[in-house]
């Protein structure tokens, strides 16, 4: 029987929570969302070091250590899922390409 996992537990203001379109089992524990804190600078730096390297990687890491799970719990997502998390994260990331544009 599949253990029922949510990622971090415990959503805070600077907190999001990530109901999963397509939920997911990965050994033996079933992912039905995932609960990701606010991005913190340090998670920048390590995202823009590895971004033109191999940005679905660099992506995952973040993910994962915003989520704080596995990277490969974040690589077995649906697309679609990731999809989201992604455009979340990027979101904190316009403030700092519009800001270099001025």
């Amino acid at each position: 029987m599949a253990n029922e996992v949510s990622g971090a537990t415990g959503a805070t203001s600077t907190s999001r929570v990530f109901e999963l379109e397509r939920p997911f089992e990965y050994r033996g524990a079933r992912y039905h969302s995932l609960t990701a804190r606010e991005p913190k600078v340090r998670d920048l730096r390590e995202f823009l070091k590895n971004v033109d390297r191999d940005s679905i990687a660099a992506m995952e890491k973040v993910l994962s250590n915003l989520t704080e799970v596995d990277e490969k719990i974040i690589a077995e997502m649906s697309i679609p899922d990731f999809a989201v998390m992604k455009k979340w994260f990027e979101g904190f990331l316009k403030p700092m390409i519009n800001d270099s544009e001025d």
